[in-house]
């Protein structure tokens, strides 16, 4: 007969544990500050803030993903979005080091060398996190990078939102403080804000030459192309590349931010 072994019950530290742990905490940087998520259509969310404690507006954006933060707070694809993430508990497992990379060059476990994202839009927060890659905890990256998080929101309810009637601008408020200035990401050239301002080329020597116009590429898509034989060479945005195209195999345009009809130095060379 096979006896059953009875596992110990291991405690599961939440967002509210953790606030309260951290109201006793005497130091100031650990004191949860109230804030508030504003819609544009009057929505107002309460919940607590982390990370930079600064207001900020954008566009409200989601995603569905269960892991993955900290690559999509480094997509380029989110610059000027306050990203909601409606899997309930993020941060527990932390945030690697940024100075460790790959093969080619590129930081481990990110898609940018910075976050793009910004504001971040969760509902509960683990302070507490644990992984063998960890080096840092979601709410001290987010800090060191002046980018602000806000927890205690049902983004779920955010999302169904959002789903009903569309992207909507929107601000996280301080409590205290003066109310960010409204701003639509999409009347900015978000594109010029996040490509490369060199040429970099990456797999040296593989036989397929592709040109990449980086409108906003990840990193993973580098190493997928490389990966796969094409020597990248990765070029800004309004990189004058119809002079070049009859040095390579192909060309690759990446995705992005913002409005692509802005990108008119990208699609004058396109026509060319």
């Amino acid at each position: 007969m096979h006896r059953l072994l009875r596992l110990p019950k291991v405690p599961v530290r939440s967002f509210r544990q953790d606030l309260t742990r951290l109201r006793s905490d005497s130091a100031p940087k650990n004191d949860l500050v109230r804030a508030t998520l504003v819609l544009e259509d009057g929505t107002r969310m309460p919940g607590y803030s982390f990370g930079s404690r600064t207001g900020v507006s954008g566009e409200v954006v989601f995603s569905t993903g269960m892991v993955g933060y900290t690559e999509s707070l480094t997509d380029p694809s989110y610059k000027g979005q306050l990203l909601s993430l409606t899997y309930p508990m993020v941060g527990n497992y932390g945030v690697p080091d940024p100075n460790v990379v790959d093969n080619f060059g590129l930081p481990k476990g990110f898609e940018s060398g910075k976050i793009h994202a910004s504001a971040l839009v969760v509902q509960d927060y683990s302070a507490n996190y644990s992984h063998w890659t960890a080096h840092s905890s979601l709410g001290d990256w987010l800090e060191r990078e002046g980018v602000p998080g806000l927890c205690g929101i049902d983004t779920r309810a955010l999302t169904r939102k959002i789903r009903q009637k569309g992207t909507m601008l929107g601000a996280i408020h301080i409590d205290g403080e003066e109310p960010p200035a409204k701003q639509d990401p999409n009347l900015r050239n978000l594109v010029a804000e996040v490509s490369r301002k060199d040429v970099r080329v990456f797999g040296e020597g593989n036989p397929v030459k592709v040109l990449a116009v980086d409108c906003g590429i990840k990193h993973n898509i580098i190493r997928m192309l490389v990966q796969r034989g094409a020597e990248l060479t990765v070029v800004p945005w309004d990189y004058n590349f119809s002079e070049v195209m009859d040095k390579y195999d192909g060309l690759f345009l990446s995705n992005g931010p913002g409005d692509p009809s802005m990108c008119t130095a990208t699609i004058d060379q396109l026509k060319k």
